[in-house]
């Protein structure tokens, strides 16, 4: 669908697929008090994405760069429709811009495909999880039963010996020997467990955290794109952590943003936000902070199981923070005043011992 412009933006033609696809003719929008740009964009562009659509329009109108940006349009049956706008200046031999020249692609099957594919791919990898911890739910049961089964035998042996007469001590030592012996191979079954978890704590580098907040960034860029929110990334410079964990590190950040895009996902004000890292004493501080409703329970959301989400599992803040810990950092939660939460966590730089 093809469109043209004058230099300042106003619409100057629009191809016959544009006009069908809106429902309405080009002269139609004079006589009113808005201009042709600011009609077309008021009737057509969903609420929620016009004002993102009128800001970068208005830097490619005084910055003179072309146009590029998705967005939702309604069509003429009222159905709003993705779609991407590409605008491009035409300049006369001094530089100028003389028109503006502009495509209108309609996306909306490309972009519902992708979505259904993300979903499809998130419900697979819950699936996956699901899986995964039933089966070791159910091999740390049987391990660990096996030598509780043996400490209840030889406890209610113990007893009987004790309750005979005459108590026959010998024999019940013995038996308390079992439950001591059968307590230590349940504890260490619950350490081999707790070790496998701990593994690749061992693996650690001196990657820069830059580098993972770039990954967790483009990992959520079209999630926050979805729930129409802006990620502002601060971080101080010459900012150096102690080798750790970027796996277990980007879990951390992915889950305290995910959270952030769900508290604001209702909220009908500008949703924004904010990642920022800087230095305090010897530690370095990761500060992520929403404009969501605020923390519920704030002396509970960090206990395994619990849970304000509908279909939340309430372990994702559980594990962040034994990440954190294992780090030798912290993790915590404030009020973002006047309104939202805000999650920190620290972690030590590299000269911690000697600041």
């Amino acid at each position: 669908m093809v469109d043209c412009a004058a230099p300042n933006g106003e619409p100057i033609f629009r191809g016959q697929q544009l006009r069908e696809f809106l429902g309405y003719e080009l002269e139609d929008l004079d006589g009113g008090e808005k201009s042709r740009l600011n009609g077309t964009l008021d009737a057509g562009v969903h609420p929620d994405d016009l004002a993102g659509v009128k800001e970068h329009y208005a830097i490619s109108l005084r910055s003179g760069e072309p146009y590029a940006r998705r967005h939702r349009l309604r069509r003429f049956d009222g159905e709003y429709r993705w779609v991407e706008t590409r605008a491009k200046p035409m300049r006369n031999e001094d530089g100028e811009i003389t028109q503006w020249n502009v495509i209108c692609l309609d996306i909306d099957g490309e972009v519902k495909a992708e979505e259904s594919l993300r979903l499809a791919q998130e419900a697979l990898a819950r699936a996956s999880q699901a899986a995964s911890l039933a089966e070791l739910s159910a091999s740390i049961a049987h391990e660990v039963n096996q030598p509780l089964s043996a400490v209840i035998n030889s406890t209610n042996a113990c007893l009987r010996w004790l309750q005979a007469d005459p108590p026959n001590l010998f024999r019940a030592t013995k038996s308390a020997e079992r439950i001591i012996q059968s307590a230590n191979s349940a504890a260490d079954v619950v350490r081999r467990i707790r070790a496998l978890f701990q593994q690749s704590l061992d693996v650690r580098d001196t990657t820069t955290l830059d580098g993972v907040l770039a990954e967790v960034r483009d990992f959520v860029a079209a999630e926050a794109l979805r729930h129409n929110t802006a990620l502002e990334i601060n971080v101080e410079d010459d900012l150096q952590l102690m080798p750790f964990d970027r796996i277990q590190i980007q879990q951390v950040l992915m889950n305290l943003v995910r959270n952030g895009l769900d508290a604001m996902s209702t909220i009908p004000i500008e949703r924004l936000l904010k990642i920022r890292v800087f230095r305090v004493g010897g530690e370095v501080h990761t500060e992520v902070s929403d404009r969501g409703a605020g923390v519920q329970f704030p002396e509970r959301i960090f206990e395994p199981f619990f849970t304000t989400k509908e279909k939340g599992m309430g372990m994702g803040l559980a594990i962040s923070r034994s990440i954190v810990e294992a780090h030798g950092g912290q993790l915590w939660a404030e009020k973002n005043g006047p309104i939202g939460s805000r999650f920190i966590f620290s972690l030590p730089a590299a000269n911690a011992k000697s600041a």
